[in-house]
């Protein structure tokens, strides 16, 4: 089960990052030709790397490789923000906001799996480019958005071993950094630190 949150957060980063301008700005417009890419390859050091193989609409479908790992999972672009379908196993009637940049500091979304619930909540959120990228050369904007997952979870009949996921997500970039903190207490970061985004077939 380990396996498959980092796939899902390395997943889920990729949804929303493959877009790479020069600057950033205030609108939230992002739009699926320009976040959404087939072909854009994302790689968070030697952690893991993605690859965008399907658009359509605002869906995409994303491969991703971990220690030997793969998995294909599905999201949902927005110019207001990104979704996942992670714990409803794909059922595309039932995805999860990741965030909603409209939203202020703690807001909550909530989903049930099973009689456990899943949380995340808006921890923090930009008025200014404070937050500087080196994969992309920029200070951007950032929310920041706690995960908190439930003990004795189970996700496709596996226990999960994770305890909380913090995301920095960007409109234009998407989640641009992940720390997992596993059941354990061992901690682990995923930052991005290299993309092909804009280079991709269209």
């Amino acid at each position: 089960m380990k396996k498959i949150i980092i796939l899902m957060v390395l997943i889920t980063a990729i949804v929303g990052t493959s877009c790479k301008k020069k600057s950033d700005d205030t609108t939230n417009t992002p739009t699926v030709s320009t976040l959404a890419v087939v072909g854009t390859n994302w790689t968070s050091g030697s952690l893991g790397t993605l690859t965008i193989s399907q658009v359509s609409g605002s869906d995409v479908i994303v491969n991703c490789t971990y220690m030997g790992s793969s998995m294909a999972v599905s999201g949902n672009l927005t110019a207001d923000g990104f979704s996942d379908y992670f714990y409803s196993s794909g059922d595309k009637s039932k995805p999860y906001t990741l965030v909603n940049f409209n939203d202020v500091v703690g807001t909550q979304y909530k989903f049930n799996v099973g009689s456990s619930q899943v949380v995340r909540t808006v921890i923090a959120k930009s008025t200014t480019d404070d937050t500087y990228v080196s994969a992309l050369g920029l200070y951007i904007k950032t929310s920041k958005v706690k995960e908190d997952v439930p003990s004795g979870l189970t996700v496709n009949g596996k226990l999960t071993k994770t305890k909380t996921i913090y995301w920095t997500i960007n409109h234009k970039f998407g989640v641009v950094y992940a720390e997992v903190v596993q059941t354990d207490g061992t901690t682990l970061e995923f930052p991005l630190t290299s993309t092909n985004a804009g280079t991709g077939s269209k």
